[in-house]
């Protein structure tokens, strides 16, 4: 929740036009490091949904923490290969190493920046990392998460808020088109403010929005994660990879709706087990490291038994150390009717994590100039088929910072022109709550967890269906995200239904094995038509 002082000004508008040096797409962890780090002689734009509490992101609701090798028994290197484990043989191994070198001086960073993490018990603050608590997560052989006892990005988040507002101005609105010259370079943004489409001037845009959970009827993340910052780059010709990767978070509490609470892997790590109906531990047998195992792994095996539920007991933990270690989830469940305290709870996967999205180099860049991107929305090559525990923070803020350090070193002398606006309907808007409902349904049963080429060609005929009761937003928030849902799902499962294999998150029914064919390729994908082109 934002607080009154770390709200910054909105920017001037004349004209319905604002100027600006940088325009930042985003106010979650990635946008709000990168906002924090720029010059302060630089004017810079932060363009959020303006969500009433400004929560529209997943960064405040990250629970785990952000993977760093500070423990004695860990080392980059060995960060490294647990990450490359994880992802199934399609990680970028120089990604990877930039990745797990250059986050402990990030964690660094935000200890100076205030930022209070889980100590040691007996260790006094400092600046120290080596006196943080690290907590470990599915797929780390040794404890690595650095974490604020179960609610780490809420932490990360009022941190970086108060460190970005005193050198940014805020835009509420949502983004509706990539501003371009005739070059093909970025140079600014079109974005939806209170009914008109305002022009947002700059010499260079970070994409920061996070990730694509809302395109399914079960997720952990906020139903506006509808993959923004995806459909603006492809709309812009950027190139776009990997989309067929999404991580379903295996423990989501099973609960009637579309968000499913999430009950965080540390649990597991803390020595939570999952059973089956008749209360077996059915991971054993799986995976060495049993319910520690990479998340593909764990969601694969619960969706395996009766009605893909499991049941975690959590029962050893005693209420003292649920209230000082997970008050996040011990609170969260009782809402829902559930005492982790004294019963095993029912969890299911749940939509968690884009894996894939806009194609970056290790600097941010994208393939259109003036065009930058980190964080979940970006693929940066760190995780391949699927992402480890706790590396999504740690991405957002090296490559972030990274990004940042590309974007000020060629930030161009003065803004470019700014192209023609994207097209909208100019019709009066139609209800969407039916349509992203069966977005939402045919995403989850077709393209979800688990996949065969059936399910997928019925939802990629459904989603066709879909564009066509929708083929041009009117000048409406819930039209433009769900225009943005449509085109990206369609795109998604295009992905899946090209690759005919099972790897990482991605399970394919029908061709449960991984293929040799299949290894080091990834599906790239750029769009041809130029903003305006309808």
């Amino acid at each position: 929740m934002m607080t009154t002082s770390s709200i910054p000004p909105s920017p001037a508008i004349v004209d319905d036009r604002v100027r600006a040096d940088v325009v930042i797409v985003g106010a979650g962890v990635a946008g709000l490091y990168a906002a924090a780090r720029l010059p302060d002689h630089l004017e810079v734009v932060v363009v959020d949904k303006g969500v009433p509490g400004g929560d529209s992101g997943s960064s405040p609701w990250a629970q785990g923490g952000l993977a760093v090798a500070l423990g004695p028994d860990d080392s980059p290197a060995v960060h490294a290969a647990d990450t490359r484990l994880a992802g199934d043989g399609l990680c970028d191994p120089v990604a990877v190493d930039v990745l797990t070198r250059e986050a402990p001086g990030h964690v660094r960073q935000l200890l100076r920046m205030g930022a209070q993490f889980d100590r040691v018990a007996g260790e006094l603050d400092s600046d120290d990392p080596g006196h943080l608590d690290l907590a470990r997560e599915g797929g780390q052989r040794v404890p690595r998460s650095v974490h604020r006892a179960d609610a780490t990005g809420a932490e990360l988040v009022r941190v970086l808020r108060a460190a970005a507002a005193p050198k940014v101005s805020r835009l509420a609105g949502i983004a509706v088109g990539l501003a371009q010259d005739d070059a093909r370079r970025v140079t600014g943004l079109w974005v939806l403010v209170e009914g008109r489409v305002v022009a947002v001037e700059a010499r260079a845009v970070l994409l920061a929005t996070g990730g694509c959970g809302g395109l399914f009827a079960a997720t952990t993340n906020p139903a506006h994660a509808t993959a923004d910052g995806v459909a603006l780059a492809l709309a812009a010709g950027a190139a776009v990879r990997d989309l067929e990767f999404v991580q379903f978070h295996p423990t989501g509490l099973a609960v009637a709706g579309t968000w499913r609470f999430l009950l965080t892997e540390a649990l597991r790590g803390a020595g939570a087990t999952l059973h089956d109906a008749q209360g077996n531990r059915f991971l054993l047998e799986r995976h060495p490291d049993a319910e520690l195992a990479p998340r593909h792994v764990v969601a694969k095996a619960i969706l395996d038994q009766h009605d893909g539920t499991a049941w975690l007991d959590a029962t050893h933990l005693s209420e003292q150390q649920f209230a000082s270690e997970f008050p996040t989830v011990l609170a969260g469940a009782r809402r829902y009717g559930f005492d982790l305290v004294n019963e095993r709870v029912p969890v299911t996967p749940a939509a968690h994590y884009q894996v894939g999205g806009v194609r970056t180099d290790l600097d941010g860049r994208t393939s259109l100039h003036g065009l930058y991107a980190a964080g979940e929305v970006a693929s940066t090559g760190v995780h391949g088929a699927n992402r480890m525990a706790g590396n999504s923070l740690s991405e957002a803020l090296v490559f972030g910072a990274r990004a940042v350090d590309a974007l000020v070193a060629e930030l161009p002398s003065r803004q470019g022109d700014l192209g023609p606006a994207p097209a909208l309907a100019s019709r009066p808007s139609v209800a969407t709550d039916g349509l992203r409902d069966r977005l939402r349904s045919a995403m989850l049963t077709g393209a979800g967890p688990v996949r065969t080429e059936a399910g997928l060609a019925t939802v990629a005929a459904a989603l066709d269906t879909m564009v066509g009761d929708l083929d041009l937003p009117a000048a409406v928030p819930d039209e433009v995200e769900l225009w943005h849902a449509l085109r990206v799902s369609r795109l998604l499962v295009r992905a899946a239904r090209l690759r005919t294999e099972s790897r990482g998150g991605h399970w394919r029914d029908d061709h449960p094995a991984s293929d040799d064919a299949w290894a080091d390729v990834h599906l790239e994908h750029v769009a041809t038509r130029r903003p305006g082109d309808g």
